[in-house]
């Protein structure tokens, strides 16, 4: 890190004396800082070289807000908009009209030094969790805790292992017909995640808000189970007995693969997105066939499967860990917020326009998930305990 050239653009920001290249080079370097300690050395850096005696005149916000925009289709303070929290709180910072030459005392330079560290909310990220409610009525609550344990109910067996994943086994004759005609349902709730691995070996990683419908035990002739939300499959190979998922009005055949099932009742279309195998998908009408680097795309209330090159990182982001928008609007963008966050969105007035993208961690404070999306000018929140209001 060049701290000296850093200190330099703070100071030329400062005076609003920054060009659109200068502008673009400080957000770049703050953007680069590990922690916010780091940073509060250099304004403080600057606070202490700082002549008593220098005048300068006062800063213009309407002239500096109008620079950030202006600088919007930089891949720097647009596409990636995500990658810069603390570029963002220090541009905040400035529009709140606090700039460093215009401080009264180290008083002053504290209060920046607070507004530039991440702000703490109660609402915090999602975690493991879910419940599995066995075909008997038994209820299983999952939580984030490693210890591995056994559990046994009648003649299902539930293992955790030490890496947290819930291991289903059906200790009885797997063969008897009645266990396949009576079904448990794995869910996570808003905020939550969590990994299964079922009877045959398949493992089934559950994104927020879904739910896994499947049978006791599988027959002897297929593996069918009912996704809704959103799920990372890992399908165990048995030529002998085809692994299917129903979800939304569409059916997924499988022998054995990796994929992963977009599903959610709010969302307009479905996505089955191929990384290892072959996939059959089905609707009412129509059957396609996707090979690996493939995505499938059916609609609510139509046939139609259109076929699309899938883009990996986009389509398990969430699993691997982040959010990554690709030019979504503002609706898209807070219904995956909501749904791990487990938060209410509520819009006031008018929809906001325009799109979003960028990349940041699922695990951040929900704070510093928002702010940056406002720092494009084009939305704001508010935050009323678990609701979000969106306005424009």
């Amino acid at each position: 890190m060049n701290f000296s050239r850093l200190e330099y653009l703070l100071n030329q920001y400062a005076l609003n004396q920054c060009s659109k290249k200068e502008l673009l080079e400080l957000m770049s370097l703050i953007g680069h800082y590990e922690s916010t300690e780091d940073l509060e050395l250099s304004l403080r850096n600057i606070w202490n070289g700082l002549n008593d005696q220098d005048e300068v005149p006062p800063i213009d916000q309407e002239k500096i807000y109008a620079k950030i925009m202006a600088s919007q289709d930089s891949p720097i303070l647009k596409k990636n908009w995500l990658w810069r929290p603390l570029a963002a709180a220090v541009i905040a910072v400035i529009l709140l009209g606090i700039a460093f030459y215009s401080f009264n005392g180290s008083q002053v330079l504290n209060q920046l030094i607070a507004l530039a560290k991440p702000v703490k909310y109660q609402i915090t990220p999602g975690t493991n969790k879910a419940t599995l409610r066995l075909a008997n009525g038994s209820i299983i609550n999952l939580n984030n805790s490693a210890e591995p344990s056994l559990t046994n109910y009648g003649n299902i067996q539930i293992k955790k292992n030490s890496n947290g994943q819930i291991i289903y086994q059906v200790i009885a004759d797997s063969t008897d017909t009645k266990l396949a005609s009576t079904y448990n349902v794995f869910t996570t709730p808003k905020g939550g995640q969590y990994e299964i691995i079922l009877a045959d070996g398949s493992k089934v990683f559950l994104n927020a808000n879904s739910s896994l419908t499947f049978p006791t035990a599988f027959s002897a002739t297929q593996r069918d189970v009912v996704l809704k939300g959103e799920a990372y499959f890992e399908i165990a190979k048995n030529k002998k007995k085809p692994f299917k998922v129903s979800a939304n009005g569409t059916e997924i055949k499988v022998l054995g693969t990796h994929f992963n099932v977009m599903a959610y009742e709010d969302e307009p279309l479905l996505k089955t997105t191929l990384f290892e195998g072959s996939v059959q998908v089905n609707t009412h009408t129509t059957t396609k066939v996707i090979k690996p680097g493939q995505q499938a795309v059916t609609y609510k209330n139509q046939s139609t499967i259109d076929i699309n090159e899938s883009k990996p990182d986009e389509d398990l982001a969430w699993k691997n860990g982040y959010f990554l928008f690709q030019d979504e609007g503002i609706e898209s963008v807070m219904r995956k917020i909501a749904r791990w966050y487990d938060v209410e969105v509520v819009y006031k007035e008018s929809i906001p326009g325009g799109e979003f993208g960028g990349k940041i961690s699922r695990y951040k404070n929900i704070l510093d998930v928002l702010k940056p999306l406002e720092l494009t000018g084009s939305v704001h929140f508010k935050l009323e305990g678990r609701r979000i209001i969106v306005t424009q």
